[in-house]
């Protein structure tokens, strides 16, 4: 016989509850999801530069809903999770890179345990309103294949 005031049911009996398994969920879909990684390269800190060009990769994408974190000196951002293809990432990749616009580099793929990571530069005096701007990176991969990357080129 089950108490009447037991506190929540849980999901599948692994002691979830079905609040914590959405939560779950929604992390491992992030993990898993298709991301796109900007990095400036500055002589001096330009505040902000990384999650402005994240900005206008988003309106690029047409994916206005999608999250922006960027870190507190302004040269790192991280868009996504995106609408495309974690697996095949290079579509993404050059939809950002023509949002941002300029001259870029080859793309470069590396694989990991966790999937293809492509990556892009491009280099100084590319775009005018990116003063103080010396070099942009560009990464599409999923969140987890970004983590493992990371990781192996720290």
């Amino acid at each position: 016989m089950q108490k009447e005031n037991e506190e929540e049911e849980t999901v599948d009996g692994n002691g979830l509850s079905a609040e914590e398994a959405g939560e779950l969920s929604r992390l491992l879909g992030d993990l898993m999801g298709l991301m796109v990684s900007v990095k400036v390269e500055a002589e001096t800190p330009v505040a902000g530069a990384a999650v402005r060009l994240a900005e206008r990769i988003r309106a690029g994408l047409d994916q206005p809903d999608c999250r922006i974190q960027g870190e507190n000196d302004g040269a790192d951002a991280v868009l996504g999770p995106v609408n495309g293809d974690a697996d095949n990432p290079g579509a993404v990749l050059r939809t950002a890179m023509a949002a941002l616009g300029g001259d870029w580099g080859d793309v470069t793929v590396t694989t990991n345990i966790a999937g293809p990571v492509h990556h892009v530069i491009r280099g100084t005096g590319q775009s005018p309103d990116e003063t103080g701007v010396a070099c942009v990176h560009l990464w599409a991969a999923s969140a987890w294949a970004l983590i493992r990357y990371a990781e192996e080129h720290s």
